[in-house]
């Protein structure tokens, strides 16, 4: 009724050595192959012996399938395929009970186009990740033995921070015009004194009790995680820890700030603090303009200032004396990607990245922490932007327009886990990070794809910030035109490496009771509250 093409061959060239409750492997691998690649499914017989859970042949069948893109369909629920203790296999492949086999032509029509690419899509990610060549079997051996017995994970180098010696000045705080604080009232708790916060130790928080688990799905065309590719308890890879998935109700006391906060919304690591991440490139006055107005700034760690140009800062230069340490570090080169090296410096798992020209209060910094500690698995900042399909030229295209909608978050002034930045540096495709030092530009563009392509998830925009820049500050590189066509070019360029669009649209945006939002009459219907 519906011209399905189903192939249907009786008659076996050259059949391969089989069980014999199993069906043989007919022809060579290359002629398989050939037409599994014009194949959406594939059928996989578990062999009729139901005390036989694997077999040679049924692996064959499987492998094959993903490695050519195909969906495989195994008919025999009594099966166990590869490592099922540890892969999720209901997002690759079809399980079928061989008593419904007559259900089997309706229950592959009923799956959506999105449903069949999302896993073709992960079985092609398992396929080169697990079983692709002897190196990755070894390893997935290996790291599924490791996870099995809890013995960490070999760690992630960090980037040694070498720092330049600089001298403090005058004690920040003491020029008024720099104060702007906001009108939230940040609470008794966190308004203390700045204290020590618990190091980061990658592969020794899983031992937390307040964790959650991001299982293995991170579909796409290259080797995300080299290192562990089974772990679906360490938070090793993309697994990150969290205090919760959503949002709570406070219950008691006054609400909203100081104790209550800690007590309710996300208060399992409640003495946790966040590290300011700044990039710099020969703009003293503006920088030390910025790290002024840190001064007092609660739950802030530390600053590490990334210095991005061949040029030593001013020798009569002084720096604000912020109560905090600011470690100034040297780069090898001018590159933007400098902003996500995941420094030895930085001791907290929360990043704000943040660019020196950036104008932020500190209410709206602190409520950007509440948020992110809820949604540590995503980028969470204040201006955002969204990416669009031009059905002219068939490409896509980077829109800085105010909307409804919105894809990315700038990591001009955007909260990040700081296993981001190791996937950044050390993980994602080279390619990416040399199209970044081409054009120099598009670096944030380049992390919201990385973080939407693991956790397949929109960023968080916060506050009704569509801008950041301080007033009087220098025009940044933003505002010329070609910063924009090199950004659709970015884009384009991206979707290639990935394979496909990993961006995700949101409407969503997360606003404080607490803020003096004004809104314009004809955006009041745009936005969800919280």
């Amino acid at each position: 009724i519906h011209l399905d093409q189903v192939l249907v061959e009786f008659t076996c060239k050259n059949p391969q050595p089989s069980l014999p409750t199993e069906w043989a492997l007919c022809g060579d691998r290359e002629d398989r192959l050939e037409i599994l690649k014009a194949s959406t499914f594939a059928l996989v017989v578990a062999p009729g012996d139901g005390q036989l859970v694997a077999s040679a042949g049924c692996g064959m069948r499987l492998f094959e399938a993903l490695e050519v893109g195909a969906i495989p369909v195994v008919l025999g629920d009594h099966s166990r395929l590869p490592y099922h203790q540890f892969i999720r296999w209901s997002e690759a492949a079809l399980i079928v009970p061989k008593p419904r086999v007559t259900e089997l032509h309706f229950l592959l029509r009923s799956l959506s186009d999105s449903d069949m690419l999302a896993m073709r899509r992960q079985g092609r990610f398992l396929w080169e990740t697990y079983f692709s060549t002897s190196e990755n079997v070894l390893n997935t051996i290996l790291a599924s033995i490791r996870t099995s017995i809890q013995v960490p994970a070999a760690p992630i180098k960090e980037e040694p921070a070498h720092e330049i010696p600089h001298k403090a000045g005058k004690l920040a705080g003491t020029d008024a015009n720099l104060a702007d604080n906001g009108d939230l009232d940040l609470g008794p708790v966190e308004t203390e004194p700045p204290y020590a916060s618990p190091r980061f130790l990658r592969n020794f928080t899983y031992t937390a009790a307040d964790t959650y688990r991001a299982w293995n799905r991170a579909p796409g065309p290259f080797h995300l995680f080299p290192h562990t590719p089974l772990d679906p308890v360490l938070p090793s890879e993309a697994k990150f820890l969290g205090s919760g998935t959503g949002f709570r109700p406070i219950g008691g006391g006054t609400g909203g700030s100081g104790k209550e906060f800690q007590a309710a919304l996300g208060g399992n690591v409640p003495r946790e603090q966040f590290t300011v991440v700044m990039l710099t490139y020969e703009r003293e006055e503006v920088l030390m303009n910025s790290l002024e107005r840190l001064n007092g700034l609660p739950y802030l760690n530390k600053v590490v200032v990334v210095w991005n140009s061949p040029k030593p800062p001013s020798d009569d230069l002084l720096w604000p004396d912020i109560g905090l340490p600011i470690v100034v570090v040297r780069t090898e080169k001018n590159s933007l990607n400098n902003r996500f090296l995941p420094w030895d410096a930085v001791e907290t798992e929360a990043i704000l990245s943040i660019d020196d020209d950036a104008h932020l209060r500190h209410d709206e910094i602190m409520f950007g922490f509440r948020v992110w500690r809820e949604a540590r698995d995503r980028i969470v900042g204040f201006p955002g932007r969204y990416h669009a399909w031009d059905v002219n030229h068939q490409s896509w295209l980077y829109n800085s327009n105010y909307s409804c909608e919105l894809s990315m978050v700038l990591t001009g002034a955007a909260f990040f886990h700081k296993y981001y930045a190791y996937l950044y540096s050390y993980v994602m495709p080279q390619a990416i990070r040399d199209m970044v030092d081409e054009y120099i530009n598009c670096e944030d563009i380049a992390m919201n794809f990385l973080v939407s392509h693991i956790t397949r998830k929109p960023p968080i925009k916060v506050t009704s910030r569509w801008t950041f820049r301080c007033p009087g500050c220098p025009q940044a590189l933003s505002h010329d035109d070609s910063h924009f066509h090199e950004r659709h070019k970015c884009i384009n360029f991206f979707v290639k490496v990935y394979g496909y669009m990993p961006l995700l649209y949101t409407q969503f945006r997360v606003d404080s009771v607490l803020f003096k939002t004004r809104l314009p009459h004809d955006k009041t219907k745009c936005f969800k509250f919280i």
